[in-house]
């Protein structure tokens, strides 16, 4: 099944346009026309308080676990929030175990190439030992999703060239199957799909602002682990990047990898999955996965790292 709009209030739809078409101003061709904005300059604009606030309200939800309520209020959060940016809101549901989840997607129209699309996903659902009553996944991965919704926010004050859509993708707990479900679908549909940035679990430093943030990729994707590597060096982020490695192989950009889209997860604790690395994730899919344990300053610079990574990709358009 593909995604469907919702219906909008009319004031949405006219942002979306305005947006679509670089801004509210008219463009005159003379040369008071502004250049293009510096997608590096982005990060700056990535603001804790709002990436606190998004993680706050999804983790206050007691369980975003697949198919319970809480799932289905994260879903509907969401759609507010895109609606809130002036976005028309897509649902791309699925089934999973015989009920329906769901995708969501806010798409920011190019200005010159919209055929070609970027992606910006992470999954919204969550899990714990106890996962149908409580399970607020602070760090996995309402900290992705406050990014994605993050970029949504900065980007949708500017023009690009590229078509850019911001997804929030059901399931991944299960088998990211969200993930799997529109990979499916783009490729049949022949979307062009040009990279895939996945975020899951950006929020978990416990050596604070001495941390470092891996990226993982494969041989595919090397040139966005690369570029990524790159707008990380220039904002001054540390960092580590993986490519030939077995690590959080299953996850939401391996879905996009294997139906043959270049894509790429940041994330805070790669090397917890190998058990002689040191490095320990205590919450990981626990009750104890809430907002007190996590370092937002550092979780802040990753974000804006990769807002300032999708700007370039999606290119900037005066």
């Amino acid at each position: 099944m593909r995604p469907t709009s919702l219906a909008v209030p009319f004031v949405a739809s006219v942002l979306v346009l305005a947006n679509a078409c670089g801004g509210s101003g008219s463009s005159t061709g003379d040369d008071t026309t502004p250049p293009p904005f510096d997608p590096i300059a982005l990060a700056s604009e990535v603001s804790q308080p709002e990436l606190e606030k998004t993680i706050a309200e999804l983790s206050a939800m007691p369980t975003r676990y697949t198919l319970t309520q809480g799932d289905e209020t994260a879903r509907d959060y969401l759609v507010g929030r895109g609606r809130a940016l002036g976005f028309e809101p897509q649902l791309d549901p699925f089934q999973v175990a015989g009920q329906t989840a769901t995708n969501v997607i806010l798409k920011l129209p190019g200005t010159v190439t919209p055929e070609v699309v970027y992606i910006f996903s992470a999954h919204y659902d969550s899990t714990s030992a106890t996962p149908m009553t409580l399970a607020p996944g602070a760090d996995d991965n309402a900290t992705g999703v406050a990014s994605v919704l993050e970029a949504a926010r900065v980007l949708s004050q500017r023009s690009l060239r590229s078509s850019v859509w911001f997804v929030f993708t059901a399931a991944e707990e299960q088998g990211s199957l969200g993930s799997k479900h529109m990979a499916q679908w783009l490729k049949a549909d022949g979307v062009d799909v040009r990279g895939v940035i996945a975020p899951d679990m950006i929020g978990y430093w416990p050596l604070g602002m001495a941390d470092k943030f891996d990226i993982l990729g494969d041989d595919a994707s090397k040139f966005l682990v690369d570029q990524m590597s790159a707008v990380a060096t220039q904002l001054g982020v540390e960092h580590k990047v993986w490519i030939q490695h077995g690590y959080c192989y299953g996850d939401d950009h391996t879905m996009f990898q294997e139906a043959g889209f270049p894509a790429i997860t940041p994330m805070d604790c790669v090397e917890a999955h190998n058990l002689s690395a040191g490095e320990d994730t205590p919450h990981y899919h626990q009750v104890s996965d809430t907002s007190a344990t996590l370092y937002m300053p550092f979780t802040t610079k990753v974000a804006g790292v990769i807002v300032a990574t999708l700007a370039q990709l999606g290119t900037p358009a005066p």
